[in-house]
């Protein structure tokens, strides 16, 4: 069995609206907890497979031992913290931290007995492979690996919020520019423990290391106040993937599984490939809400009765395109056995999201709930997660 890469698609936001940004000098701090599963990833033509290929164990100079099979399956649990401030009107910057508080993988192994063995009388069990695997040192694999508190990789960015035409503001459209780049902050798996979750970008599949988004939103049923009753929202972006250097196993802990660096080398570098992706998404509000002057809004009814409606439900779907990885190593063989399942692909990503906005009562609290499923429509050479998320975001202005 060969180590499992596990890599899980994270959900970075949880605001409506595509080209959503801040009034000057407001801060929002979004608090948010994730729960992510993950247990398949597509083939090329979208069937589901292991996360981790069957190894085919044989009897030094005789016949085959076994199939040992693997259907690990991932969840991790997120603290999310985000950090916004809109410098400009137009221009917010912002800051995601995610933190690790759990990570669990169960490995879910199965044996399939292989040949008759005429030393043994019969044909390998289970119980017989792991005792002649331990007497070569590889102990057996856990039924169940975690590990604690990891910090993932911090992102940086900024939404400036483009000059609208005269039609534009007419027909209540708008547009925005996104950037963001992330900072190395988290961790590669374990290159010696036979299942491993690491907690860069790459391995979560949570976002490129720089993304560049163009988001527009078109409102309709806008009333005098400028709220509106439904929107349609795009955002068009490309993530770019660092290549990234890890080490390679030297078998300390599983001599068996895991001793690739005496022919791939100590160390080998993955190019996991950009992505090109596009989000459709629908915002409604079905429910305004009770409106009071207050703190919120400067003690002036005007403005609360421009603020956020009190239920936002929102549907959206992600499709993204991802391009051809790269393992460079110095093992031609084993850079193609790891290209072929991270060939050029897609995920298809459906996401439901109910907010609950106390604003326009004079409470700066939101609090939501989201689920997202990449596993209901079929993708090509990925792993799809199922993430639940909720949070509560707290509204500041201090000066």
């Amino acid at each position: 069995m060969k180590r499992a890469l596990v890599m899980i698609l994270l959900a970075t936001s949880a605001s409506a609206m595509e080209t959503q940004v801040l009034p000057q000098s407001t801060f929002t701090f979004d608090f948010a907890y994730l729960s992510t599963s993950l247990d398949k990833q597509w083939s090329g033509d979208g069937k589901a497979l292991p996360l981790v290929e069957e190894s085919r164990r044989y009897e030094p100079g005789a016949g085959l031992q076994g199939i040992l099979r693997a259907r690990p399956r991932a969840q991790l649990d997120i603290m999310l913290i985000q950090a916004l401030y809109g410098i400009t009107d137009r221009l917010t910057a912002a800051v995601y931290v995610p933190i690790v508080m759990h990570s669990r993988v169960a490995t879910n192994l199965s044996w399939e007995p292989g040949d008759y063995q005429s030393q043994l009388g019969r044909k390998y069990s289970e119980d017989d492979f792991w005792g002649w695997a331990s007497s070569l040192g590889q102990p057996r694999v856990p039924a169940v690996w975690e590990t604690g508190v990891r910090l993932a990789d911090i992102v940086l960015g900024a939404r400036y919020l483009l000059p609208e035409s005269e039609w534009m503001s007419k027909n209540n459209f708008r547009w925005s520019a996104t950037l963001q780049v992330a900072l190395p902050t988290g961790t590669n798996f374990d290159p010696e423990e036979a299942v491993s979750v690491g907690t860069n970008l790459w391995e979560l599949h949570a976002a490129g290391d720089v993304e560049a988004h163009l988001s527009a939103d078109k409102h309709f049923f806008v009333d005098e106040y400028g709220v509106y009753r439904l929107n349609l929202g795009l955002d068009l972006f490309y993530a770019f993937f660092r290549p990234r250097e890890y080490l390679a196993g030297h078998g300390r802990i599983n001599p068996l599984l895991n001793n690739n660096a005496f022919y791939v080398g100590d160390k080998y570098i993955v190019d996991g490939g950009d992505w090109l992706a596009g989000t459709f998404s629908v915002d409604v509000v079905p429910f305004l809400g009770p409106t009071r002057a207050s703190i919120v809004s400067g003690g002036k009814i005007e403005k609360a009765h421009a603020l956020p409606g009190m239920l936002t439900l929102t549907l959206s779907y992600t499709r993204v395109q991802t391009f051809q990885s790269d393992w460079k190593s110095d093992s031609p063989l084993w850079d193609y056995d790891r290209e072929k399942f991270w060939q050029p692909g897609a995920k298809n990503i459906l996401r439901a999201t109910a907010t609950v906005s106390l604003l326009r009562v004079g409470v700066p609290i939101q609090v939501y709930a989201r689920y997202q499923s990449g596993d209901l429509i079929p993708g090509a050479y990925s792993r799809p997660a199922n993430v639940f998320s909720a949070g509560v975001r707290l509204v500041a202005k201090f000066w």
